[in-house]
């Protein structure tokens, strides 16, 4: 089966990655959450996701229970 690796910007008022790594854990693997710097004056933490997985849909649609996702990147392979 076809394996993506996704890397996109997750926007949360959540102060840590835990509750949405603990979401799309089953879904993927070589998970890796960093946060970013935010340059605005809002209350949200942005944290960066990179994560291998064969349905980005699943991961989009847990993380979005927790935030707004941009910045998206989908490479194949």
């Amino acid at each position: 089966m076809q394996k993506y690796q996704l890397e996109f910007i997750l926007s949360t008022y959540e102060d840590s990655p835990d509750g949405f790594k603990n979401s799309i854990i089953e879904f993927g693997e070589d998970i890796k959450i960093v946060e970013v710097p935010d340059v605005s004056e809002t209350k949200t933490k942005n944290f960066k996701i990179n994560i291998r997985t064969q349905d980005p849909t699943l991961i989009f649609d847990a993380c979005a229970q927790f935030g707004r996702i941009k910045s998206v990147k989908v490479l194949e392979g």
